[in-house]
């Protein structure tokens, strides 16, 4: 069991003191979803101190999923992502307690999964929001933060919704309020309030595909690049830190965490950051900076069109 003074936080204490770091390891996170953003999360969050973990996700590593997640190698392809989040946290704290639930976050589970968690992200998928709004819905009920961090392009963003405001998960993603769980599985997510912020260097094309279907009726997944999920991580493990911290007591002169309607986004690309008001104003805002870009040929071009796609799959490149 590691303590304040164990080796592996000496260095912590240059920018963060003992109550702290004590707020850290007597904390336990819910991370829904490890495929991304939130194995990178957990793997710095236990570097950071957090020794209890709940963490569920239902799928194993594939090919795809190499560009972004350290997790996924040639060695553990087929291995359910849990159980090798576990592995490497064990790696980091061999005492690190990390309950796995390999069947995903589930009406039957949600309770258990978020038992005794300091704060939980959600990092679900966008194609299933019942998950979300299940995953929305009991933190609010528990009383705990729900953090959601996203990487678009080069950049990421984090907003988080308190337990007692009126502004919901299911707000932010344009759901219906009041509705059950089986009416938000047939709807879909708006993603004008999803993603406030577009990279002005994007190629719309990619945003294109992501919100329409492909000719064969399918979805495409969301694009993603390792710079953006390395960034998530941070940002998202920086927000994290400060309500761990405040949920502790703990006051250190620190800035108050992010809090949804409001948004904190990084560029790594673009070198920007800034907080904003989530919404289609600030999401057309941004598209349109994007669109007047591309008009006098000042954005590279991507290659996530439906046609692309296919082309590729089709092994016709």
């Amino acid at each position: 069991m590691k303590s304040l003074g164990s080796p592996e936080f000496a260095r912590n204490y240059g920018f963060w003191n003992e109550a702290e770091q004590q707020a850290l390891m007597g904390a336990r996170v819910a991370i829904a979803g490890v495929g991304g953003v939130g194995f990178q999360v957990g793997l710095k969050l236990a570097r950071m101190g957090v020794a209890s973990f709940s963490i569920a996700d239902p799928e194993d590593f594939e090919p795809q999923n190499a560009n972004r997640v350290p997790g996924a190698t040639t060695a553990t392809y087929g291995r359910a992502k849990a159980e090798v989040f576990r592995e490497q946290v064990r790696e980091i704290n061999p005492a690190a307690v990390v309950h796995i639930y390999r069947d995903g976050v589930t009406v039957e589970n949600v309770g258990e999964f978020l038992d005794g968690a300091t704060l939980v992200f959600d990092e679900s998928e966008t194609t299933h929001p019942e998950i979300g709004t299940t995953i929305a819905r009991t933190a609010r009920l528990l009383g705990i933060p729900d953090l959601l961090v996203v990487n678009v392009g080069f950049a990421a963003q984090v907003t988080a919704f308190h337990p007692r405001s009126r502004f919901t998960f299911e707000r932010f993603m344009g759901l219906p309020a009041e509705a059950s769980l089986e009416e938000i599985a047939a709807s879909t997510v708006d993603y004008s309030r999803f993603l406030p912020y577009i990279p002005p260097y994007s190629d719309l094309r990619g945003l294109v595909a992501m919100t329409t279907d492909a000719p064969d009726g399918s979805r495409i997944s969301l694009p993603s690049i390792s710079p953006g999920v390395d960034l998530a991580s941070a940002i998202g493990t920086t927000q994290a830190f400060l309500h761990l911290t405040a949920a502790a007591g703990v006051d250190n002169r620190r800035r108050k965490p992010i809090w949804a309607p409001r948004l904190a986004y990084l560029d790594a690309y673009s070198l920007r950051g800034r907080v904003l008001r989530a919404g289609r104003v600030a999401h057309l805002r941004h598209v349109l900076r994007a669109a007047v870009r591309d008009r006098f040929g000042r954005n590279p071009r991507a290659a996530y069109s439906h046609d692309d796609i296919a082309r590729r799959a089709s092994g016709s490149e």
